[in-house]
């Protein structure tokens, strides 16, 4: 599948034997990649296309191969261009199946952790290669749910861009929690997916953003329109990283072997 991509301009496991056993990092990491791609592998099982329909865009995703477990290939349409935070993290179908093999090599095993109420065992990876789909990702941390192997959340340390006030200059957290999971004829999903995102700022930082919204807010319309078109996406992002509520996501249906539209692909 797609690697979850992220630009903020423009989303383990080994088992303890008994509680009593701790095996070394590279054997969790294996252990727990083996186990994902055995769940991928049967619930893609028969699966070549499917459509998944969110609140904020429509994914349509076809098979490139069969794995084990199958890769697919997934284009996004974005149903408004409101919302750029969404269409540049990626999509729930997207953050599903990361490159498992690639997780493997590079992952560590950092135990386990509760997450939205589930057991999960935690892989961490450091070191982000320069050329993946996530240009500003210094590191991703990925939990697994401990019993059904699905991912439950994934922290994304991502790297600013310079200096200034913008949301690009700081480094930051996003957090993705994926919940929901929902079975369609045989595929599952995660049905709900709250992204929040923590910008490291100083409170001095944080109130002169505040300000320059306002500013924003107060100036006549045409010259509102000019600046938020030369900030491109980061006014939306602005206004989401201060409300401190996260951005959800929640699919409206999932098709599976469905014909795809001609113009996809």
């Amino acid at each position: 599948m797609c690697p979850l991509r992220l630009s903020l301009r423009p989303l383990v496991m080994s088992l303890l034997l008994f509680g009593l056993v701790a095996p070394t990092s590279a054997q969790s990491v294996e252990s727990v990649v083996e186990n994902m791609k055995s769940v991928q592998a049967d619930q893609f099982k028969g699966v070549d296309t499917y459509i998944v329909e969110t609140n904020h865009y429509t994914s349509y995703s076809k098979k490139t191969s069969k794995g084990p477990p199958p890769t697919f290939t997934t284009e996004t349409q974005m149903k408004s261009t409101g919302n750029t935070a969404v269409e540049n993290l990626g999509t729930p179908s997207n953050a599903y199946g990361p490159q498992l093999d690639n997780l493997k090599k590079r992952a560590t095993y950092e135990g386990t952790e509760t997450v939205n109420g589930a057991r999960c065992h935690v892989l961490k990876v450091d070191t982000v290669p320069s050329q993946s789909a996530n240009p500003d990702a210094q590191g991703i941390t990925y939990y697994v749910d401990a019993n059904e192997y699905l991912i439950a959340r994934m922290a994304i340390d991502a790297q600013g861009q310079g200096q200034g006030q913008g949301p690009s200059s700081n480094d930051r957290v996003v957090t993705v929690n994926l919940k929901n999971y929902t079975t369609t004829d045989g595929l599952t999903l995660p049905h709900r997916m709250e992204i929040q995102f923590d910008l490291n700022m100083s409170e001095q930082q944080r109130q002169q953003m505040k300000q320059m919204m306002e500013k924003m807010k107060n100036m006549p319309e045409q010259q509102r329109k000019r600046m938020q078109e030369m900030m491109g996406g980061q006014m939306d992002m602005m206004k989401q990283m201060m409300s401190d509520e996260p951005l959800v996501v929640e699919v409206q249906s999932v098709s599976v072997n469905a014909q795809l539209p001609d113009d996809v692909f």
